[in-house]
């Protein structure tokens, strides 16, 4: 996903920050700290949820959220903290106004001889008629598995099925990010996915339920 503020741009999928067409330097750790302060905007987030976030099941000392911090601060030129908003005995917030570029990729499910357009964000399957795409086989649980599209990058993961969602003849026992030409199987009804910048006339996921042949 990329996202434009000013004269800046985020793209997380290709991991850049830029200031027009100039590539700005961030470490890796600085860079995951932006994005997740992004993503969760405009929420102020606090001090333990972003250690717990950028170190996981890792002690660190305090000092090390507010290097992150000023690293970010000094690339996008933000001495006022316009940008990375400091909420004293708190936490941070992403505080600019910012629009979410749209992307040229459109993620499809493919069904027998139909194509389902992946929506941004969770895209629930199941059996259930509440789901975003409903595949009324006996094999498939009411909510099986959800893929995440973010940008142009898409993720699969099981919600604890009874039989299972396989990527090719691998069965899921995590969040699994989906490649082009992908056969997903959920319990016994097999779905391709395509990545494709064309992506001609597509059926909505809200409006029709696939069918098991």
């Amino acid at each position: 996903m990329r996202y434009d503020f000013g004269d800046l741009s985020l793209d997380t999928g290709a991991r850049r920050l830029r200031r027009g067409p100039l590539d700005l330097h961030l470490s890796p750790k600085a860079f995951d700290l932006l994005s997740f302060l992004v993503s969760e905007r405009p929420r102020v987030i606090p001090h333990r949820e972003l250690y717990d976030h950028l170190w996981p099941a890792t002690y660190v000392v305090d000092g090390n959220l507010p290097v992150l911090i000023g690293e970010i601060r000094r690339a996008m030129d933000d001495a006022d903290h316009s940008i990375i908003r400091t909420v004293h005995n708190t936490g941070y917030a992403f505080a600019r106004e910012l629009s979410a570029a749209p992307s040229a990729v459109v993620h499809l499910l493919i069904f027998g001889n139909r194509e389902f357009a992946l929506s941004e964000g969770q895209n629930v399957i199941g059996r259930d008629d509440a789901a975003g795409i409903v595949l009324p086989s006996k094999s498939v649980s009411r909510r099986h598995a959800i893929i995440t599209v973010r940008g142009d990058t898409a993720t699969v993961v099981d919600l604890a099925s009874k039989n299972g969602t396989f990527i090719d003849t691998k069965r899921l026992a995590e969040e699994t990010p989906l490649a082009d030409g992908n056969v997903i199987r959920f319990g016994a009804v097999k779905v391709f996915y395509r990545r494709s910048s064309l992506a001609g006339s597509t059926d909505s996921f809200g409006s029709h339920s696939a069918s098991n042949s």
